[in-house]
């Protein structure tokens, strides 16, 4: 797999607030800076539109939401959680998306402290690279893959969630 895209060396911030409403993140780079792995259109499509419409479907939810909490109506509460689920993990997963890509050139494989826990953990990059592939197409429909810092168990581990799933806090 070839590609010039590089994971950013970046602490990920994107906070779903409980007292404001949710806007759509700036990208921190052009959209047409992943060229030619990713194009300019489709990085503005999933950006202007797809994540634009869960950060406005999360906000209607969350007014209704309260408007139903404010009258004690518990069935209208329940209904809306999976909109709120639904739309809130897409806000949060583009959220993180957008700041672990990097335009910018690395060689493909990470360096240094990271290099040397995928090495620990998955044996090779390569091996880390095809668990990450299988674990991310064994997602029927849409959803995600992810590789992340299990702070419990000081590893690395490849997680996926379907749909707009957000990652649990354990993973």
């Amino acid at each position: 797999m070839q590609s010039i895209i590089k994971l950013a060396p970046r602490t990920l911030v994107p906070v779903l607030s409980r007292c404001s409403k949710h806007t759509l993140p700036d990208l921190p780079y052009d959209y047409n800076a992943l060229e030619p792995i990713i194009s300019g259109d489709i990085m503005k499509l999933h950006h202007q539109k797809h994540h634009a419409t869960y950060v406005n479907n999360l906000n209607v939810a969350e007014e209704k939401y309260n408007e139903a909490k404010a009258n004690n109506d518990l069935t209208a509460m329940i209904h809306l959680q999976p909109a709120i689920r639904f739309n809130g993990g897409g806000h949060l997963n583009h959220s993180i998306f957008w700041q672990v890509l990097s335009p910018k050139e690395g060689g493909n494989q990470p360096t240094g402290a990271l290099a040397e826990q995928i090495k620990k953990d998955f044996g090779s990059f390569d091996k880390m690279l095809s668990q990450l592939s299988n674990a991310s197409v064994g997602v029927q429909g849409s959803g995600w893959g992810w590789l992340g810092f299990n702070r419990q168990e000081q590893r690395l581990q490849i997680a996926t969630c379907a749909n707009q799933d957000p990652l649990q806090a354990t993973t």
